[in-house]
């Protein structure tokens, strides 16, 4: 993609980069069969390391979710607002 110049919190942000990763997943999620509505609508990346310490998972590195959707409630909020809304 011609990108290997930017950092690693400069390519979490890079829509060319999200957009390549959510076209992969769809790839994948087509590949396994999954169902339409199981195949995701939106990615956003994130430069945090998801640690016990930081509450967002277990000690047992199982996902919090309540923890997760709060901290990252206005990403998921832009995730899911209707893309005309995205681009004004």
């Amino acid at each position: 993609m011609g990108l290997a110049n930017l950092s690693f919190e400069e390519m979490c942000v890079n829509d060319a980069i999200n957009a390549k990763m959510l076209k992969e997943l769809t790839a994948h999620a087509r590949k396994v069969k999954l169902e339409r509505f199981e195949h995701p609508g939106a990615v956003t990346l994130v430069t945090e390391l998801w640690t016990p310490e930081s509450g967002l998972v277990t000690a047992a590195f199982k996902l919090k979710r309540k923890p997760i959707q709060d901290y990252y409630q206005k990403d998921l909020k832009k995730m899911y607002e209707p893309a005309n809304k995205r681009s004004s």
